[in-house]
This record gives structure tokens, C-alpha cells and sequence, in this order.
């Protein structure tokens, strides 16, 4: 695998999440990898991801920020292209890679989600193989307008191999624990800012960007036709969200028995949890539609 050196990309006409992100790129890995919390909900979707892609697989991440997933499943016997918007975290990812002996199994190319058919495109002229899989974790796709869905999920279906899976975290509609959190700190906004159906205003690092909170059933028809959605199940259920951090991370025995409790019932209880994961998978073209009935 051949990976693009991240120096050389020019940072132009950013999408306003992605300067955001772009802007915290020093510094996410120190702000958010000791947060145990969402260390667990981690560990949730690798679990997932090993049990849906085997090894020796070429995958695609979306959005991969600093590579922390795309390390992982290296580590385990994958092969991965992650793809992010931001300039810095491909260069961070790429140094990650590097230093841990990694570079021939991953590779990172600046690509913005909203140019991800122009990026299928280039593979597909340059004779590049399809990907095997594709993943995203942590809510990447909540940051692109819901409008703007289906262009990614054409440019993903130009990416992928028929019935190759694609898993997607995106952020739950409704997640209890973060409402009882904001309620108890007197921001009622806040705390109901996941039923709002337009954009709702976020900032991060003195960065401010828009995100939106569509359902998954409203995230299928965006991928349809391309992609049929075959499960959904929750991730942080019981294990809270980031918005309990610092404060969770100080009781690591009540975190590891909630996290626990989310492995037996996250599934069936997958629409009120903190994250969703969607699994969808590629629609074989070739493949004819059974008839109705």
C-alpha cells in the first residue's frame, strides 16, 4: 500500500466540521483518549468491526481523524485506507502508522466525506481494487448534512465490493442518560438538542460547525439504492455518553459493570443508546430482485 504524504495537501475550502476537527488535531488524542467512557464505547464497535471484516481485509475508514481504529485493526491482520477531511489528522495518522512500523498496511488520504465520489472516481481510473468493507466511527456522518447522504453513499457504492458491509456510528436520537446529565446541570436545550429535525450549532476547540441527528431509518433512505441496512445496534446504552467525562472516568468498576450490560442488551435497545451502529450492506447490482410476494 502506497500512502499520500499528508504534507503536501493543501488546506482549501474546508468544510466547516472539518476545520474544526482540523484545528484540534495536536491535541484530540490527549483530550479524549483518557476518557473512559468512551473508551468503552470504543472497544463496543472494534468488537464489531473484527467480528464483520476478516482478516487480511482491504478496508475503508471514513473520517478516521487521528487513526486510532485504523491502528487497531492493522494490528489485527487488516489492511486500511483512512480517509479524513482534515489535513492535520492525516498527517498525525500517517506519523502513528510510521512509527509503528505500519505504513505498508495503512495508508491516509485527505478526503473530505463530501468528496467521496470524486475519490472514487480517481481509483477507479488509476485501476485501484475495491475495497472489502468500510467503516465509521463516532458520529462522522452526523457532521455532513443529511441532504448531502445519499452523495457520499453513491460515492461509498462506487467504492465497495457487492455485498461488502459498511458500518456506520452516528449519533442516537434519544439517548436518556445524556438528557438526565444536561437536565442536571440546568441546559434543557441541550438536552433535547437530538430531537431537533435541521441543523443543531456545535463547537469544538473554539471552532463552531453544524451537526444533524437523522434517524436510521431516515439514514437508509439516503443509502438506498445502493445499500440496504440489515442491523442496527446501540452503542453506550448504559455506558454514558461523553458528556458524564470527567466525572465517570473516576469509577472504573461501575463503568466496566455498565459496559457489561450493554453487550446483552444494546441490541434490542439500540435506539437509545448514545451512538448507533448500521450495518448496511452493498447491493450486488447483478443480483436480481426477488419479486414481491
Amino acid at each position: 500500500m502506497t500512502a499520500t504524504d499528508p504534507t503536501e495537501e493543501v488546506a482549501t475550502g474546508l468544510p466547516e466540521a472539518v476545520r474544526a476537527f482540523d484545528a484540534i488535531a495536536p491535541v484530540f488524542d490527549r483530550r479524549f483518549g483518557n476518557w473512559a467512557s468512551v473508551a468503552a464505547q470504543r472497544r463496543a464497535v472494534r468488537r464489531a468491526l473484527l467480528g464483520a471484516f476478516p482478516r487480511d481485509a482491504l478496508l475503508l475508514e471514513l473520517g478516521g481523524g487521528t487513526g486510532e481504529d485504523a491502528l487497531f485493526l492493522v494490528r489485527h491482520g487488516r489492511r486500511v485506507v483512512v480517509t479524513d477531511g482534515a489535513p492535520a489528522m492525516v498527517r498525525h495518522t500517517m506519523l502513528k502508522a510510521r512509527a509503528a512500523g505500519y505504513a505498508h498496511r495503512l495508508a491516509a488520504q485527505q478526503v473530505a466525506l463530501e468528496d467521496l465520489d470524486r475519490f472514487a472516481a480517481a481509483r477507479t481510473a488509476a485501476g485501484e481494487p475495491l475495497f472489502e468493507g468500510a467503516y465509521s466511527n463516532f458520529a462522522v456522518l452526523n457532521c455532513v448534512a443529511p441532504a448531502d447522504l445519499s452523495p457520499v453513499a453513491r460515492g461509498l457504492a462506487r467504492l465497495l465490493a457487492p455485498r461488502a458491509h459498511a458500518l456506520v456510528v452516528m449519533f442516537g436520537r434519544f439517548a436518556p442518560a445524556e438528557v438526565a446529565i444536561e437536565l442536571g446541570r440546568g441546559r434543557a436545550r441541550s438536552a433535547f438538542r437530538r430531537l431537533a429535525t435541521g441543523a443543531v450549532p456545535a463547537r469544538i476547540g473554539g471552532q463552531q460547525f453544524s451537526v444533524w441527528y437523522p434517524g436510521p431509518q431516515a439514514v437508509a433512505r439516503r443509502f438506498a439504492p445502493d445499500f440496504r441496512l440489515v442491523r442496527t445496534r446501540g452503542i453506550g446504552l448504559f455506558v454514558p455518553p461523553s458528556a458524564a467525562e470527567p466525572m465517570i472516568s473516576r469509577f472504573p468498576r461501575l463503568l466496566a459493570l455498565l459496559e457489561k450490560l450493554d453487550q446483552v442488551v444494546a441490541g434490542p435497545l439500540a435506539r437509545l443508546s448514545d451512538h448507533m451502529l448500521l450495518d448496511f450492506e452493498r447491493v450486488d447490482p447483478a443480483q436480481p430482485e426477488e419479486p414481491a410476494g
